[in-house]
């Protein structure tokens, strides 16, 4: 769901090299799809129950949320 506005953010952000940029983007996406089964049998192993994976599911979104601001705050000051 939020793929489009990604995708939107990263081609206005690199205009200039718009392959790499949806390269770049496919690939961070592939990224986060392959590490997060990882991240959470590896919560599994260590004997945290299944109600840990939401809890990995928030944390991570919640440390997204970060470098979401920060690109909003440099937008605004550059704007």
């Amino acid at each position: 769901m939020l793929n489009p506005a990604v995708y939107g953010r990263v081609f206005a952000i690199a205009s200039q090299a718009p392959t790499l940029a949806g390269a770049t983007t496919v690939s961070a996406f592939q990224l986060g799809i392959s590490l997060v089964p990882v991240l959470a049998a590896a919560a599994l192993d260590a004997g945290a129950g299944i109600t840990a994976i939401p809890w990995l599911g928030a944390g991570l979104a919640a440390i997204t949320t970060v470098p979401v601001l920060l690109d909003s705050m440099m937008s605004r000051r550059r704007a």
